[in-house]
């Protein structure tokens, strides 16, 4: 289903990619004059073959003769990560510009045909005027070769590779070239010699004619100065041949797109020629292999540095390789008034998502092994519609996953969809799947059956955690730092300690056991906070923490929950902890509970694959034994195959500075108030410059750090339409209909 959105949006799915082929045969391997005669004995023997349609047999040794010169040449593009080609990549490479803008240009299967030949391709020039018909048994384009004819005088920042990349189908490029001679009867130190001279001739005449110098002639000389300079320090320069290639499934689309490519090329001071006359030539010239001495036109001549203001092999690319699309790169300035689906048509960049990769040690490009993902931003920008997204393709895999909901809406929408009768008949799979695997455990405080099943005493057996856990329950309950509680404070661990024992004998136990024991104490006092606190705990939401153990503590074994909490009355984020009302704070007591559960449902098995999804986690940020809760859940990790996806209000509570590192993925929304703090979270630099680009997301948008590394903007879109209505948070009021009818 996915593949066959793509090809109705793209037709066919490209990405980028940067082949470096250097001819060997142009620089002498050999030391000896022997080994340089046999070199020359070689070549001159395969032009005298090729002339009688023959071919040179490549043995081991010829081979061998090349090897360590290819090795050295190696290691020189290893600067830019350069890698070799397998054989079969060569092939495709070989056989790339016979096939090029076919549905399987880059399919395996028919390389590995016994009969196949580059020579299956019909070539022709005349059909279509201007364009290269290519017609096989796989089926038929249209190409045309577009050569770059005309640069600014001052190629700086002309970036128009990187620049034609953004378009929203695929343009190739391809540049031939070979460094020039600086000296000699045919180097640049001559030519440039001779056009001085024939200058220099100009401007005599034109002043004997009493007339000025044009300003073109001008910068001519200017021009001729700086390349002696260049010359004199030895500086290389390059003479090359540039093309951009546009193909389309017929013919009409292949001229719509180039029209687009000419045009958007101007807009950078670069001038394309569409060399009606010279399609078939162009055609073999740039074949691998092929030299460029008999090319004479829409030849430049640059430096190294020149070529590199052109962007080659720098691409927007975010994301895994291969995946489920949870987006697209937009490049999209304008975006008022369109609605993602519109936005997303603009693009042929997927944005994919791998979940089986996050903790895995031999993909080599990748710089982040920490499986867990945050998504940060202000509320209403999209966050829990991204990590509902992110958590149903998760839920695609083996093992098991739980979705903490503090809102308690997501299994509504979801049940909300699936019950339409227009869904089922549409999407029966999608209905199916959801209605076997997903289930919800909606806990209410004023059923019996839920009394006591966040009791740590109930559902942590090891009897440390849940000392630790018991304790900061208590203490976000009852302030006990202060000097006149320590008699309590200390009647309080008693208690902990000997219900615990009790734990141990076979008994059924939980925290209103340790309330019990302390008013039980000679020390009024004791039994004063005993009671302020059994009276706070009675008929609220704690009663799902406290209880005498009568229910079993909470326990999941299906594969996917959705887990909600009546009742919860969550503060908001900018609110101080201080400023709380009872029933918030009991709230997020509540929450630390539900967090130490989710810390051992991802520690149950450490070869079964479990998922976690915390809505709302920046609530753990708001005390102590809070944050020591969230940095437990990021550390149970990798070694036990578990993913937690945070969903949070700041970038900040993705970090500390004694806990880096555990979030491989990173979404982050545009918050004006944390700019700074998310371009630094994000390895960005900061500058004018790249706030400006934040602040100017357009809706829909967010900035993505990959496991790669690469930053990027992206656009959040669900391609699939039952998917997309359970991922909404608010129903579109009629009021808010007829506002975008009129909209401008």
């Amino acid at each position: 289903r996915t593949l066959e959105n793509f090809e109705t949006q793209l037709r066919i799915m490209t990405t980028e990619r940067l082949y470096v082929g250097i001819k060997l045969s142009s620089v002498s391997s050999a030391s000896s004059m022997k080994g340089k005669f046999q070199e020359l004995l070689d070549f001159c023997v395969g032009k005298i073959l090729a002339l009688n349609q023959y071919q040179l047999v490549v043995d081991a040794d010829f081979l061998i003769r090349y090897r360590l010169l290819e090795a050295e040449i190696f290691q020189l593009v290893g600067t830019v990560n350069a890698r070799r080609l397998t054989e079969q990549e060569l092939i495709q490479v070989c056989r790339y510009p016979y096939v090029r803008g076919m549905p399987t240009s880059f399919s395996t299967d028919v390389i590995e045909k016994d009969t196949y030949s580059l020579t299956d391709t019909l070539i022709d020039p005349i059909k279509e005027q201007g364009l290269l018909e290519l017609r096989n048994f796989e089926g038929t384009s249209y190409i045309e070769t577009l050569p770059i004819h005309q640069f600014a005088p001052n190629l700086a920042y002309n970036h128009v590779v990187e620049l034609l990349q953004s378009l929203p189908f695929p343009v190739g490029f391809h540049i031939k070239g070979c460094f020039e001679p600086l000296k000699g009867t045919r180097g640049l130190k001559g030519k440039s010699s001779r056009a001085g001279k024939r200058l220099k001739n100009s401007v005599k005449e034109m002043n004997s004619f009493g007339d000025a110098e044009m300003k073109s002639s001008k910068f001519n000389r200017y021009a001729l100065t700086d390349l002696n300079n260049k010359i004199d320090l030895k500086i290389p320069v390059i003479r090359w041949l540039g093309v951009f290639y546009v193909f389309g499934q017929d013919a009409e689309e292949c001229r719509s797109r180039v029209r687009s490519v000419i045009s958007m090329a101007e807009s950078r001071n670069v001038t394309l020629v569409k060399g009606l006359a010279d399609q078939v030539p162009l055609f073999h010239q740039l074949l691998p292999g092929n030299p460029l001495k008999r090319q004479k036109n829409w030849l430049h001549y640059t430096t190294v540095q020149g070529i590199t203001e052109m962007m080659l092999a720098v691409d927007n690319r975010i994301g895994d390789n291969i995946g489920i699309p949870i987006g697209m790169i937009s490049e999209l300035k304008n975006t008022r008034n369109l609605s993602p689906k519109e936005i997303a048509y603009t693009s042929r960049k997927p944005v994919f998502l791998n979940p089986t990769i996050g903790n895995q040690n031999d993909i080599a490009d990748k710089k982040a092994n920490s499986p867990h993902i945050a998504i940060t931003g202000p509320t209403g920008n999209g966050k829990s519609y991204l990590a509902k997204f992110i958590f149903f393709i998760y839920s695609l895999m083996k093992g098991k996953g739980l979705y903490v909901d503090p809102k308690s809406e997501f299994f509504d929408w979801i049940m909300q969809v699936i019950n339409n009768p227009v869904n089922q008949k549409q999407f029966p799979a999608t209905c199916e799947f959801i209605r076997t695997h997903f289930h919800q455990v909606r806990l209410d405080p004023d059923l019996i059956e839920n009394k006591g099943v966040l009791d740590p005493f109930c559902f942590i057996q090891n009897q440390v955690a849940a000392k630790d856990m018991a304790q900061d329950l208590f203490e976000e309950i009852y302030d006990f730092s202060n000097a006149r509680e320590k008699k309590s404070r200390l009647a309080l661990l008693d208690g902990i300690d000997a219900v615990l024992k009790e734990r141990e004998k076979g008994k059924r136990v939980g925290l209103l056991h340790v309330l019990d024991a302390m008013l039980e104490n000679e020390q009024e006092e004791v039994r004063d906070t005993a009671n302020l606190i059994k009276k706070s705990v009675q008929g609220s939401i704690l009663e799902l923490a406290f209880s005498y153990g009568e229910n079993e503590g909470l326990n999941l074994d299906k594969k996917i929950t959705v887990l909600e909490v009546l009742g919860l009355d969550m503060p908001r984020a900018e609110t101080p902890s201080h400023d709380y009302s009872a029933t918030q704070r009991k709230s997020v007591m509540l929450m630390m509970c539900i967090g130490k559960f989710c810390e051992l449902f991802g520690l149950r098995n450490r070869d079964e694959t479990t998922v976690v999804l915390f809505d709302e986690s920046w609530i753990f940020n708001s005390s102590r034994n809070g944050r020591a809760i969230i940095k437990a859940m990021r550390r149970v990790g990798r070694s036990f195959n578990n993913t937690l996806i945070i969903v949070t209000q700041s970038v900040k509570d993705t970090a500390e500075e004694d806990d880096t590192g555990n979030f491989g993925r990173i979404f982050a929304f545009d918050d004006k108030d944390e700019r700074k703090e998310i371009l630094k979270h994000l390895g960005l630099e900061l500058s004018e410059e790249n706030i400006d680009w934040l602040k100017n997301l357009p809706k829909y948008h967010c900035l993505y750090l990959d496991l790669r590394g690469r930053v990027g903007k992206m656009l959040v879109y669900c391609p699939y339409e039952e998917l997309h209505q359970m991922f909404q948070t608010v129903k579109r009021s009629h009021s808010a209909t007829a506002e975008m009818a009129f909209s401008q």
